[in-house]
Formats: C-alpha cells, structure tokens, sequence
C-alpha cells in the first residue's frame, strides 16, 4: 500500500536551463526564470488547479469517450466474452439492436453526460416504438450493464 502524503509539488530550479521548474503526474512543467515572482505565480496558479482537480493534472483526466466509442468498446467486450459459449452466444445479437438506437440518438455525445433523464428518453422511444413493458426492460438491461461495464473496466469519471 502506498504511503500517503499531503505534501505538495516542489518549486526547483532546472540547474542547465536556470528555469523554475515542477512536476506533476510525471511531467516537468517549466514556470519561467527561477525566483521570479512571475514564476512563482504560475507555480502557485498550476498547484491551485493540480489540487482543485483532485490532485491528478488534467493531462491525466481520461479522455471523455463518446457514446459511439463506448458502444464499440462493449460489442468487443460481448464478442471476447460469448463466442466460446453455447448458450449465450445470441447475446450480442440480442443487444445489437438498442445499441443502434442509443448510437443513433446520443452517439456523438459524450459518454459521461449520459444519465438518467436520456435513459429514459432512450426507453420513451422503445415504449413509442410499441414495445411491451417485459421488450423494453429488456432492452434497457444491456444498456446499463454496459455503462457499469465501462466503469469498472474502462475509465469512468
């Protein structure tokens, strides 16, 4: 287990360059000449956001993935998974089907600002669509499932 420190990034100077210099998440960042006060406010304006952000810079944030990638990501997840198995191996075929409407609603947007109010816009249109109570929940279940998926196996924020 790690040991865990409140410490802060250190302000240094670069020795060759004479540059001020800090790093954070693994890459040197350079502030300007060393004891500068210029340098010393970017210092503390990279610190402010580097904690604001939860200690991680924002290189570090994962990419935010669109619904598109996200539903290409799962379709190669289901084909990995089911193709060895008898049973389930109509899985994918089954679930096809809601993800073409989720990719045709909401696939250019950002994976992350989906939510439960496009969820339930996404069953609105099965329910518009004339589908059964038991059709729709059981189109809704992959869709879920395959968000809970992409967060614990991909990035989720």
């Amino acid at each position: 287990m790690p040991r865990l420190t409140s410490s802060l990034p250190k302000y240094r100077k670069h020795k060759v360059s004479g540059q001020a210099i800090v790093t954070l998440g693994g890459h040197d960042i350079y502030l300007g000449p060393h004891g500068t006060v210029a340098s010393k406010k970017e210092y503390d304006r990279l610190i402010a956001e580097w904690i604001s952000n939860g200690r991680t810079s924002r290189d570090e944030a994962p990419a935010s993935i669109t619904v598109v990638e996200l539903i290409a990501k799962y379709a190669a997840h289901q084909r990995a998974t089911y193709k060895n198995h008898t049973h389930h191996r109509s899985v994918p075929a089954r679930t096809k089907p809601v993800l073409r409407r989720l990719r045709e609603l909401y696939g250019r947007e950002s994976a992350a600002d989906f939510g439960p109010l496009k969820l339930k816009a996404l069953r609105q249109t099965l329910i518009d669509a004339g589908q059964s109570r038991r059709s729709v929940n059981e189109n809704v279940h992959p869709v879920r499932k395959m968000f809970r998926w992409i967060c614990a196996h991909v990035a989720c924020r």
